[in-house]
């Protein structure tokens, strides 16, 4: 009986019965790949506080591009440093769909300065 099991699996996977994509993969008729994230120098900056967290916490920046036709937004809090700074070596690490919209992952080099460690993360996603 168990050497059935293996075999169910083969024929749902073949007849296509299962998906095993993962979810930026699935259904959406179209194939993503991380190039459709903003490169980094079509990513502009500013400084943003947001008025429900109190400083330090909502002390970041609004982060915003728009290329390929695509509006993309994301923001950083608790945080005084941009990203953007050459320092941090950012660059576009994952791309995935959710909802119809894409979301670009970017990460870069960890910088230590006078103790303080700053491990760069931004999120953009299409508007």
């Amino acid at each position: 009986m168990i050497g059935l099991i293996p075999n169910i699996f083969a024929a749902a996977t073949a007849l296509n019965l299962l998906d095993f994509r993962r979810p930026h993969q699935a259904s959406s008729g179209q194939a993503i790949d991380i190039g459709q994230c903003p490169a980094v120098s079509d990513i502009h900056s500013k400084p943003y506080t947001d008025p429900d967290l109190p400083p330090p916490y909502g002390e970041g920046y609004k982060y915003s591009a728009h290329t390929r036709g695509r509006t993309w937004k994301g923001q950083t809090a608790g945080t005084d440093d941009d990203y953007l700074a050459p320092r941090y070596a950012l660059k576009a690490e994952t791309i995935t769909q959710t909802e119809g919209r894409l979301r670009c992952d970017y990460g870069g080099k960890t910088v230590v300065e006078e103790g303080v460690t700053a491990t760069p993360y931004l999120r953009l996603n299409s508007q």
